[in-house]
């Protein structure tokens, strides 16, 4: 029976909570204004080619469809500029709601790509400024495979990989590459799979509560996603010093190896990634 993977990345969507931005916005114009600053939305764009799409390119298992979600007031030329960044992902979807939830868009986002003949669908999400392994989607396929052949999946479910890279950027042109596994599930690549009659949805819960109201199965035994660490994060960092900073050589071979990215690149950061980053939230 078919298991249909989907994944979906709010891309500086107008949601009305959630997000640090809605929250110094209530007005929907100012928080428009704010997503759409130029050096942000610039900023936003440079991780977004870097590490998201760029993850989403180089699947090896290549059968998933991926959902960019936007405001329906996002500027015609950002739009332009979105396209061709994902262009190529696997089955890419751009879809623009009005404001509401976020909840609320992203469950309406994936309702527009669910195959009503699966028997089975497995929703993740990431952030614009992360990225996943090269191996993600399959080893989420396999491992989704295994839970639901054993009759484990009866309700929804959260499947998360819990160790990964976090890439701290200083904006100072200098930066870090820690390799970190935490204790709870994470929101890189955070999965809920699901009965297609019983559908578990995003941001309804903490993915950090998630084990209070799902089953979860998290796997800590391999690097599968990068976290970027920068002015701009909308969520909190607390789990810095509990991480391996790499040194450069082994930087080097993990992140070739596991997200097919240069990780000179990531360490000596040029051009809009080397300035001081700004912070989106009012001082």
């Amino acid at each position: 029976m078919k298991n249909q993977i989907i994944g979906i990345v709010p891309f500086s969507y107008a949601a009305t909570d959630r997000f640090q931005a809605a929250r110094d916005h209530q007005d929907e114009a100012q928080l428009l204004r704010a997503l759409f600053d130029e050096t942000r939305i610039a900023f936003r764009f440079r991780m977004l080619e870097l590490l998201n799409a760029h993850s989403f390119k180089a699947q090896g298992d290549r059968n998933f469809s991926m959902i960019y979600l936007v405001s329906e007031r996002m500027p015609p030329e950002h739009r332009r500029r979105l396209e061709e960044i994902v262009s190529g992902v696997p089955g890419v979807r751009i879809i623009a709601l009005p404001q509401m939830p976020l909840a609320d868009a992203v469950r309406r986002a994936f309702e527009q790509v669910i195959d009503p003949d699966a028997g089975h669908v497995s929703l993740f999400r990431l952030d614009d400024d992360d990225a996943l392994a090269v191996d993600f989607i399959a080893s989420l396929r396999r491992r989704a495979r295994r839970l639901i052949t054993a009759g484990l999946i009866q309700k929804p479910t959260v499947l998360s990989a819990t160790r990964g890279i976090y890439w701290k950027n200083d904006g100072t042109g200098r930066s870090q590459l820690i390799d970190i596994c935490d204790r709870v599930p994470l929101s890189m690549g955070y999965t809920i799979v699901s009965p297609r009659e019983d559908i578990g949805h995003h941001y309804l819960k903490g993915h950090r509560d998630a084990a209070m109201f799902y089953p979860c199965f998290m796997d800590p035994s391999r690097i599968m996603y990068v976290r970027s660490v920068h002015g701009d994060n909308d969520g909190g960092i607390s789990n810095l010093n509990r991480g391996r900073v790499l040194e450069a050589g082994r930087a080097r071979e993990v992140m070739r190896r596991r997200f097919d990215l240069d990780a000179d690149l990531l360490l000596a950061p040029e051009g809009a990634l080397a300035g001081k980053t700004f912070s989106q939230r009012t001082s």
